[in-house]
């Protein structure tokens, strides 16, 4: 069987442990337990993952970053623990009350250069494995006061990954765009989803890798 390696945020490891489950005898599943959080951390804590976890040889790696990477700030961002918690902004609350940081995490021109950097490490760390990155899936606007993201801006950065990563021959899984046809009404929080919302990612990175023939 071919040894899959799943990287990403907390959507990832909303679905990971569904993916292993399901795929239970045709691939074997590896994940680490630590959110990839936002493109530089990932670069980081790739190699410590790779050690901590004693991977053999891996065929795949399915692997998102973004959600971090989009975030806006503020002087209340020390509570980030708690996505599902809290007060939230909504049409009468509106964001700018907040003062969020103009610039999110990782600025646009920085995604666009980390990206190449991260696919660059796993590359070096995975030398046999297809690469396959998802694009980051869709909030909920009304949402928590202490960051603040725009699905306007994920688009934005989904067109960035495909123009850094297509060309350096990855292959695009539209996990964003399954998202918000299909799991609109499964978040549990502005960021996340519940277990049936979590299954039906996995069960889309399944189809992917068989519509791939990497499983």
């Amino acid at each position: 069987m071919k040894n899959l390696l799943l990287l990403g945020d907390s959507i990832r490891m909303g679905y990971d442990s569904f993916v292993q489950e399901k795929l239970a005898g045709r691939m074997n599943v590896f994940f680490a337990e630590d959110n990839g959080r936002f493109t530089q951390y990932t670069l980081r804590a790739l190699s410590d993952w790779k050690g901590k976890l004693s991977l053999p040889e891996i065929e795949v790696v399915h692997w998102n970053n973004g959600l971090w990477d989009v975030l806006h700030l503020n002087a209340n961002s020390s509570g980030c623990d708690g996505e599902a918690a809290g007060e939230t902004i909504s049409p009468e609350n509106v964001p700018q009350k907040y003062q969020f940081d103009k610039d999110p995490l990782t600025p646009p021109d920085m995604y666009r250069y980390m990206l190449g950097r991260v696919l660059t490490r796993i590359r070096q760390l995975f030398p046999k494995a297809e690469v396959i990155f998802a694009t980051t899936t869709p909030v909920i606007e009304e949402q928590a006061t202490w960051a603040y993201r725009s699905n306007a801006e994920i688009d934005a950065y989904n067109r960035i990954a495909r123009e850094v990563l297509v060309p350096r021959g990855v292959r695009i899984n539209e996990l964003g765009d399954f998202a918000a046809k299909d799991c609109a009404a499964l978040h549990r929080d502005w960021v996340h989803y519940n277990d049936e919302g979590s299954g039906k990612l996995a069960d889309e990175i399944i189809r992917f890798l068989e519509k791939e023939n990497l499983i």
